[in-house]
């Protein structure tokens, strides 16, 4: 990969995992537009850990809580509750996920599929936002609920539906406001995208990941920034700009990716 593509793959891998706007669809896009090939997943684990190390220096406070869980003397219930909210919901994904990894990668990973779940699930989000909230604190969801988002993240497996924007939608129909949902969707993606790379890792050449380590290192620091930039803009505005915006731009994006199949 050339520079180019490198900064503009860092620059969507970035923005889209915490916006509910689909990575899948923009990559369709991109590859299209600038006959790029596979990408490599040797890129793919530097721009994820770029994004995971975002959400976790972003979110710091709330993991030193979860680890602070583990000594009785430092122990919060926030903490402890925390820790065990997240396993709940991280589990249903990667127990489904190993099982139809093959058949999501044969059958779903086209651009009709894409295409088609890009709209579909801007309308789920849309039905959310017609829930009422009465939770605005993240102390507040139960193992229950979270175990229903982690049922809903498992539809993230399907390309072009976005992790958050599914995960969001779905604290949403549980009465979560709408800062609530977000927080939650982006911690839940620690894990998440701690265990992708970890999956990733597996397949990983050492000697070629170390013959592009520069390449590489450029596309974790730009997933980096600009997760961590789009996470603080999203916490801080979404109450302001609400989710219509993401809606509109996603049935947008769907039709133009209809269109590249005409």
């Amino acid at each position: 990969m050339d520079y180019l593509q490198i900064i503009i793959l860092a620059l969507i891998q970035g923005i889209t995992e915490f916006l509910p706007i689909s990575s899948s669809g923009h990559l369709i896009l991109f590859s299209d537009l600038y006959g790029r090939q596979q990408q490599d997943v040797n890129f793919d684990i530097s721009v994820h850990l770029g994004t995971l190390l975002a959400a976790c220096f972003y979110f710091k406070n709330d993991l030193k809580k979860i680890v602070q869980s583990a000594f009785p003397s430092k122990r919060s219930d926030y903490g402890a509750n925390l820790i065990i909210n997240l396993f709940v919901a991280v589990t249903p994904v990667l127990i489904v996920g190993f099982f139809i990894k093959d058949f999501v990668d044969l059958f779903l990973r086209n651009i009709e599929v894409i295409a088609s779940a890009t709209i579909f699930f801007a309308f789920i989000l849309y039905i959310s936002t017609r829930f009422n909230s009465s939770k605005n604190d993240i102390s507040l969801i139960t193992y229950k609920q979270s175990f229903v988002i982690g049922l809903a993240q498992c539809l993230a497996l399907i390309p072009g539906t976005s992790r958050s924007g599914i995960t969001i939608s779905a604290g949403l129909m549980l009465g979560m406001d709408n800062k609530t949902a977000s927080k939650f969707s982006f911690l839940l993606a620690v894990p998440t995208i701690g265990a992708i790379a970890c999956y990733q890792f597996l397949s990983l050449d050492l000697s070629s990941f170390l013959a592009t380590f520069k390449q590489n290192l450029i596309g974790a620091l730009i997933s980096f920034i600009v997760a961590y930039f789009t996470i603080d803009f999203f916490i801080k505005f979404i109450d302001r700009i609400g989710f219509i915006p993401f809606i509109i731009y996603r049935i947008i994006l769907g039709l133009g990716l209809f269109f590249l199949i005409l």
